[in-house]
């Protein structure tokens, strides 16, 4: 499919030289878009970004590079429609493709080399310490965790970080709390939900009380000069913290190359403030140090407050030049909630004035909320909603349908495939979402068997396997008498060899919605073919290629979910 593409760009690209196009003006991976509406092809190239060069209406040049281009390999047929030049790919031929990939690795269909060479950061997750994973964390998390097992799928040498938040003037909130009103026996018992209770016992209280935010502010800074028992305490609130996220990661199916948080980078932010003080950055105001961005529609980025204790800032620039020294990457990518844009635009932006022109290559990738019916989530007042508990309903109410519908299946067999199941539906239903939207929970709409949901691809997942397992050994196909007899073969092979496609548009726009409604649509499109293509019993040729058919349908199915962190059973 890839060489296909391939070659009718070059095509392109030397139809549009040839006319006077200068070739480093033609954004060559934007040739072509995907039709709109079915029976138009497979591949649409717009002719409207040459019209104004060429002098030329789209339809005419379309007309003309139909006749340069002549029979093109792997191509039936090309059509004029419009302004566009519309390619109705060889279905025999993109099969023999698809099929090649297949057999010679099945769990990596969707891996290629499209970013082979490039070096990718993700920064995503990013809890803070001494605080239950809610169900606000879960966005960076599944998003950030999609990006890097897209970004290796493509080929990039990918880091994964998670910046904990173990640092900060909500510290010393937290040891005053638990000097005033702490259990050491309930620490050791359930210490996230107790340090959780002290943190929203510490706002409570200070609304009446404001020696506490006093008191805080001192305690963070003895913390900061190094005090043997703030420091104590702090260590562990961390390990404590940090047993209990990495138990909910492995339950996300997420995993980090690097686990650094605010703390690590202490001893690096006098350094960076003698950096910018040395490019002549600095400014003070009201006794704190800042970074004038009048001219670049900006407040201030404040750096040191006036009592000397650091800041976000200050920490994220130290922690990004040191991940740029140290794993060179060619871009960044900051998964974080989208309030905190500003933050991100200011902290870029005092990096490339420092002259780290690299800094252009850090990116924002921000998202909206969750959207419950008490609103937005706040962890100050207590009132927030925990995603293990939203795991465990998902898996219970998973179970409770599995109970009813399959019986017959053991216990323990019945447990694991509920976590599997319900936790990719909850991962799903996030990940189904254009990111930059609010998400409005639905546990109908995230658990359902038949809409837009992970328990819908599983459920399609686990009917190829059963057709598989029940042909017994697959047949062999023979690639070179392949035939399209039936729509519904050929609907299938195009929706199948749009996958790569979609990744693309994935990557361009750092969205995972893409995926997830392409693997909606395969689903459908195989449920199609099911319906109307008998696979088993038909004369051997035929079986074995409508065979091969699913198990492309299977293998694409579960590395595009894998991508998204999903499991898939084999059987639920």
């Amino acid at each position: 499919m890839q060489a296909i593409k391939d070659n009718i760009s070059r095509r392109v690209m030397d139809f549009l030289v040839k006319k006077g196009i200068p070739a480093d003006s033609i954004a060559k991976e934007n040739l072509f878009k995907r039709p709109e509406k079915d029976g138009f092809g497979d591949l649409a190239l717009p002719c409207f970004p040459y019209a104004r060069q060429l002098r030329q209406a789209p339809a005419q040049i379309a007309a003309l590079m139909k006749d340069d281009l002549g029979d093109l390999p792997g191509v039936e047929q090309v059509v004029v429609v419009g302004g566009y030049l519309n390619f109705h790919l060889d279905k025999a031929e993109v099969f023999r493709a698809l099929y090649k990939k297949l057999k010679v690795n099945p769990d990596r269909i969707l891996e290629w080399t499209a970013l082979k060479g490039q070096k990718v950061l993700v920064e995503f997750s990013s809890p803070n310490i001494a605080k239950p994973f809610s169900i606000g964390h879960l966005r960076s998390t599944v998003i950030g965790n999609f990006l890097q097992n897209l970004f290796r799928s493509m080929g990039a040498t990918v880091t994964a970080v998670n910046h904990i938040g173990d640092w900060g003037t909500q510290f010393g909130k937290l040891i005053v709390a638990f000097e005033k009103w702490g259990d050491r026996d309930e620490l050791a018992g359930n210490p996230v939900r107790h340090l959780f209770d002290l943190y929203v016992r510490f706002h409570r209280e200070a609304e009446t009380n404001s020696q506490l935010e006093a008191d805080a502010r001192a305690a963070f800074k003895r913390l900061e000069d190094g005090s043997k028992a703030e420091n104590e305490l702090w260590t562990t609130f961390r390990e404590f913290s940090l047993k209990e996220f990495n138990r909910i990661y492995n339950r996300l199916n997420v995993r980090f190359d690097k686990v650094l948080g605010e703390a690590f980078y202490r001893d690096k932010l006098q350094p960076v403030i003698e950096t910018l003080k040395g490019k002549e950055l600095l400014s003070i105001s009201e006794n704190a140090v800042i970074v004038r961005l009048d001219d670049y529609d900006m407040p201030p980025c404040l750096i040191q407050k006036s009592d000397g204790a650091s800041l976000y800032a200050t920490r994220d620039i130290a922690a990004a030049l040191y991940r740029h020294e140290t794993f060179g990457f060619d871009e960044a990518f900051y998964v974080v909630g989208a309030e905190q844009a500003l933050h991100f635009r200011q902290f870029f932006k005092v990096l490339e004035l420092a002259g780290f022109d690299w800094a252009k290559r850090m990116y924002h990738i921000p998202f909206g909320l969750y959207r419950f019916q008490e609103g937005k989530m706040s962890t100050r007042k207590g009132k927030v909603i925990f995603l293990e508990e939203v795991l465990d309903e998902a898996v219970k109410r998973i179970r409770t349908v599995m109970e009813e519908k399959n019986p017959d299946i053991p216990n323990d067999e019945r447990a694991k495939i509920a976590e599997i199941l319900g936790t990719s539906a909850i991962i799903f239903n996030d990940l189904k979402n254009d990111r930059v939207k609010d998400i409005k929970f639905s546990w109908d709409e995230a658990l359902s068997m038949e809409g837009d949901s992970g328990p819908y691809i599983a459920y399609s997942y686990v009917r190829c396997r059963g057709i598989l397992e029940k042909s017994g050994e697959l047949p062999p196909v023979d690639p070179g008498h392949v035939s399209i007899e039936h729509p519904d073969e050929a609907a299938l092979i195009q929706k199948l060899s749009q996958a790569t496609d979609t990744l693309l548009l994935c990557a361009k726009h750092r969205k995972s919605h893409f995926l997830a409604q392409y693997l909606l649509d395969l689903t459908r499109t195989f449920h199609g073919f099911y319906h109307n293509c008998r696979v088993i019993g038909e004369d051997s040729e035929r079986s074995a290629f409508r065979l091969a058919l699913v198990e492309l349908t299977s293998a694409t199915l579960k590395a595009g979910a894998g991508l998204m962190g999903m499991r898939l059973p084999e059987r639920m």
